[in-house]
C-alpha cells in the first residue's frame, strides 16, 4: 500500500531483477555461514577428542571404556552425567565440567563415527 509522502518501496526503487539478485546474495551468504558452522562443529569434535585419546587411546586395545565407535547418545549422556555429578568417577567429573552442551555433542558425534583399529 502506497502512502503519500512515504519513501518508495524497496522493490519499486531497485526493480524486480535487482531485488532477485539481492535475495540470491543473502541466501548464498546464509548457505556459506551454515557450511562454515558445520565445518566448525566437525573440527570442534576432533579437537576435543584429541584430549580424550590421552587416556582412552586411539584403538580397540585402549583403556576401557572404549569410546571410539561408541554410540553418540551414550557418549553424550555419559559426559553430561559426569558433568552434573550424577555419574561418579575419579577424573571424568572434573574434565566434563569444562564442556558446554554443544562441545559435548560435537565430541560425541565425532567419536561415534570413528572405529577402533
Amino acid at each position: 500500500m502506497w502512502i503519500p509522502g512515504a519513501a518508495p518501496r524497496l522493490e519499486e526503487s531497485l526493480g524486480e531483477e535487482s531485488m532477485n539478485m539481492k535475495y540470491l546474495a543473502i541466501l548464498t551468504a546464509l548457505g556459506i555461514s551454515c557450511n562454515a558452522a558445520f565445518a566448525a562443529d566437525e573440527y570442534l569434535g576432533r579437537t576435543i577428542a584429541s584430549a580424550c585419546f590421552g587416556c582412552h587411546g586411539t584403538s580397540s586395545a585402549a583403556i576401557p571404556p572404549i569410546i571410539l565407535g561408541a554410540p553418540s547418545e551414550y557418549i553424550e549422556i555419559s559426559m553430561k552425567a559426569f558433568r552434573d555429578g550424577s555419574r561418579p568417577s575419579t577424573i571424568m567429573q572434573r574434565i566434563a565440567k569444562g564442556y558446554t552442551d554443544e562441545e559435548i555433542a560435537a565430541v560425541a558425534q565425532y567419536l561415534s563415527t570413528k572405529g577402533g583399529e
